[in-house]
């Protein structure tokens, strides 16, 4: 029917077809939507720069060699001067080198322990970009001219470094804020480099100089590394997700300074500007007893001993409360405000531990407490697994004698012992040998936080000699049971009160079903250690797997060099005379020969790696 032929059907009910008021739909302007974290990082890169970034990495070896050679001829050499040398020329390089430098200094289980101490003094800074460049991404993070958003920019930059420039700004409403701004092209930048460390890695344990498959866990490291130096969103995000956590947690003496999240974007952070004073201006201050520097802590009332203490108890609280923990709480990335409240300023690197390896953290102090070396060992295993295949038993009594090192350091009097032996030193340094001696790759997280629980034990002992860190954490464990106590208590008020909370019952459920399982998954956990099982072909399987690829490499290089030979038709001889002739020119090239012989050694290679190797049965 039509709507003529309607109207005259209801021509005796005026107004019922008539059109009704409509609401004009809002007219939004097209803007992209704000940039989510839960995303991958890209960046593309032409494959010739990875190319001038591989001559760069060849020059850094060279470089290195040459200077290790010259401190051997003066009679100067050391693993001291040769760490030196290496934290030397990748200052001198700059950019994604120095990234690489201070990503080695945490593998303290593949590099000697000087090697780390000294890459972990290695500085971070190069020439600022220009200015136009920075002010043309503020612009388009805020989404308008500078001058409506700042009343002030200083354009000299208070820190720049390889991944930005960080300067400080002041609203028209004069509150202060420091503006980080990521480099032009910096990530193709490292990711050219990224690739051409990829091609060396492979290159060095295709020649057998690493074990198969020895490289690919410190290609993975690095490339997160980077890759996290460069992610501003999800920098931004675990700022903003600190602040609001130790907001929660009626410990007023931590935070983060606030980030303006609407106005930055993965190029640009945009946020408030701490003023205090530096951690490591306290530490040199204690130190070497600083009467200027003490007297300004003082005008701030800011107590050395009482920061100490804060700092490990803050340490804590990340560690086994929070969603992530601080990887490099560095001394010079922490600002103490007034009344020694601490501000934690860099995430730009940060670290989670699994359920499990949290459970053995906090059995490892259990027991630590308990005195008991065994128990502590067979948490320690859970912290190096994935284990490849080796005597369980023989590394359980190893670690256990550190352990005892661990714990007579412990009972000694304060005063007889160094800044070193009243941290958890000795412990991870067991670790980290036991780790290099039975060929164990330490997983990345653990890494990280050997080295946060390191720094932050270390300034903290500097801060205050006589800090006591284990009685730190017993207070530690008297907030969360402080805190359980108020959860408990007012869920049980909700229920007298008449409240019915349908999700207590069931948490009350999954608890009852996770306590009849839950002493013998503990006991299993710390005593059976899991193992790569991706190692376990047999030694004479692998032998004679070896050996076919071995012979088909070799085919398959005689036919590229009959090929090539035919196709070059620079010896008329050779190309009309009989095959076995052909064969035996080719056999006789020198270049041939060198081939082969790098193809035999690294295979042969391989062979022994694997037989050395111990069978899990």
């Amino acid at each position: 029917m039509t709507l003529p032929e309607i109207n005259r059907h209801t021509h005796d009910q005026p107004g019922v077809l008539r059109e009704l008021p409509r609401r004009k739909a809002l007219d939004m302007p097209e803007e992209p939507a704000p940039l989510s974290q839960m995303r991958f990082l890209e960046f593309k890169f032409k494959r010739l720069k990875a190319l001038q970034k591989l001559a760069g990495w060849i020059s850094l070896l060279v470089s290195f060699v040459i200077r290790t050679g010259v401190s051997k001829l003066r009679r100067r050499d050391s693993v001291e001067a040769q760490a030196h040398n290496l934290r030397t020329v990748f200052e001198n390089r700059g950019g994604a080198f120095v990234k690489l430098g201070v990503h080695l200094a945490m593998r303290v289980d593949i590099l000697p322990w000087a090697y780390c101490v000294e890459l972990s003094k290695m500085t971070d800074s190069m020439a600022p970009f220009r200015l136009t460049a920075a002010i043309e991404k503020i612009e388009r993070a805020v989404k308008m001219p500078l001058p409506a958003v700042f009343s002030r920019f200083d354009p000299t930059p208070i820190e720049s470094t390889s991944t930005a420039c960080i300067y400080q700004a002041q609203f028209h409403n004069k509150e202060r804020v420091i503006v980080k701004v990521r480099r032009p092209g910096v990530g193709a930048e490292f990711m050219a480099a990224l690739q051409a460390f990829e091609w060396l890695l492979k290159a060095a344990e295709f020649l057998t100089v690493f074990k198969p498959g020895f490289t690919d866990r410190i290609y993975q490291d690095y490339r997160n590394y980077l890759l996290e130096q460069l992610d501003f969103v999800q920098e931004a995000r675990r700022q903003d997700s600190f602040r609001r956590s130790s907001s929660k947690m009626r410990k007023p003496f931590f935070s983060s300074p606030k980030v303006h999240l609407g106005l930055s974007n993965e190029e640009v952070v945009i946020e408030e500007f701490i003023t205090g004073m530096w951690l490591n201006e306290l530490v040199e201050a204690v130190e070497h007893n600083d009467e200027t520097l003490l007297s300004r802590a003082a005008l701030l009332n800011i107590l050395p001993h009482k920061v100490a203490k804060r700092l490990v108890w803050v340490h804590f609280w990340t560690l086994e409360e929070n969603l992530f923990f601080l990887s490099d709480p560095h001394p010079n990335s922490i600002i103490v405000g007034e009344d020694g409240k601490l501000y934690f300023i860099d995430f730009s690197n940060t670290g989670s531990l699994s359920r499990s390896k949290r459970q053995a953290i906090q059995q490892l102090r259990y027991y630590i407490d308990k005195k008991d070396p065994q128990n502590m060992a067979r948490a320690l295993l859970v912290l190096l697994e994935p284990l490849p295949p080796l005597d369980i038993l023989e590394l359980t009594a190893q670690l256990e004698s550190y352990n005892w090192q661990h714990l007579y350091a412990q009972e000694a009097a304060p005063s007889s012992l160094s800044w070193q032996e009243r941290t958890s030193a000795i412990l991870w340094r067991g670790i980290v040998d036991l780790a290099k001696k039975h060929g164990i790759i330490i997983e990345k997280q653990v890494l990280l936080l050997l080295k946060a629980m390191l720094v932050t034990e270390s300034a903290a002992i500097h801060l205050y000699h006589d800090v006591d860190i284990a009685k730190v954490y017993r207070k530690f464990e008297e907030y969360r049971a402080e805190q359980a106590r108020i959860r408990m208590t007012d869920s049980v008020l909700d229920q007298l009160d008449g409240e019915v909370n349908e999700r207590l019952i069931i948490r009350m459920d999954r608890i009852a079903y996770t306590l009849q399982g839950l002493f013998f998954r503990t006991r299993h956990m710390l005593t059976l250690p899991s193992v790569n099982f991706s190692t376990l072909m047999g030694k004479w399987s692998f032998t004679i797997y070896t050996i076919f690829r071995l012979g088909f490499q070799l085919i398959l290089l005689t036919g590229i060099a009959v090929l090539l030979t035919y196709g070059s038709g620079i010896n008329e001889a050779i190309l009309s005379s009989s095959p076995q002739d052909l064969l035996r020119s080719v056999f006789l090239n020198p270049l041939f020969q060198v081939i082969a012989l790098v193809l035999v050694f690294a295979n042969g290679r391989s062979v022994l790696f694997r037989l050395d190797d111990i069978d899990v049965k």
